[in-house]
């Protein structure tokens, strides 16, 4: 063999070699990427989220607003002031707004029969042996055949108004009514003449009293002519 086939061969036998180990790094390469290794060894690749992962992407713009602006699902978590109509007719954005209902239009919402009977009721003086009041109307009217006065008074303290009835008819013949704000009570005088039954709020100054020539027309007149308003609807009513 000459010497130039030689150098043909140890060439060719060369150029096979470096083939051989170009393609088995190559394999070894991509291996390693299909073989899913830790993707942290793989650097930028270890932040990319493989396609069928479970791994949440993040929320776009829009999407955290919705979540920022969604009611809370926490129980503990305190709700969104409701809004109504305030006693007046004023819209609002929360009832404790609105303010107490004040003078005789405060009193017509506070007692409905009192707006209903209002043709029968003329604004009374002060008695100053009975407890201060802010305003007050009575009312001329009858039950059972027999002449009844039903009077409307918003006080300065309802708990001073509780005290002098507890002084003048006694707190064993006081009947409590529950209720949100305190609720409500009730005295209703034995005395016969002249028999009376008061209702009044815990905490809030509106007081209605009856006012008979015997406990059982007080008692049915009561019935038949006062409307008082529940404590939670004072203020006004929810939306």
């Amino acid at each position: 063999m000459s010497d130039v086939d030689s150098r043909l061969h140890w060439r060719d036998a060369m150029v096979v070699s470096v083939l051989a180990v170009v393609l088995i790094g190559g394999l070894i390469h991509f291996g390693r990427d299909l073989g899913g290794t830790d993707p942290a060894a793989r650097g930028t690749r270890g932040s990319q989220t493989p396609v069928g992962s479970s791994a949440a992407a993040a929320p776009t713009g829009e999407a955290t607003a919705q979540l920022e602006g969604a009611p809370s699902s926490d129980p503990a978590a305190p709700s969104a002031p409701a809004g109504g109509t305030c006693w007046d007719g004023r819209e609002t954005t929360a009832l404790k707004l609105c303010g107490l209902p004040d003078g005789a239009r405060g009193l017509a919402w506070v007692f409905p029969s009192f707006a209903r009977d209002r043709d029968l009721c003329h604004r009374a003086q002060p008695n100053d042996d009975s407890y201060p009041v802010v305003d007050s109307y009575e009312c001329f009217q009858r039950a059972m055949g027999q002449p009844v006065t039903v009077t409307y008074d918003q006080v300065r303290d309802p708990a001073q108004v509780e005290q002098w009835l507890k002084a003048r008819i006694g707190a064993a013949h006081r009947i409590e009514i529950p209720g949100p704000n305190g609720g409500r009570c009730i005295f209703k005088d034995p005395v016969d003449r002249p028999a009376r039954v008061t209702g009044l709020y815990e905490r809030f100054p509106y007081v209605v009293s009856v006012y008979a020539d015997s406990p059982e027309v007080a008692a049915r007149a009561w019935r038949r002519l006062v409307e008082q308003r529940t404590p939670e609807t004072i203020r006004g009513i929810k939306s």
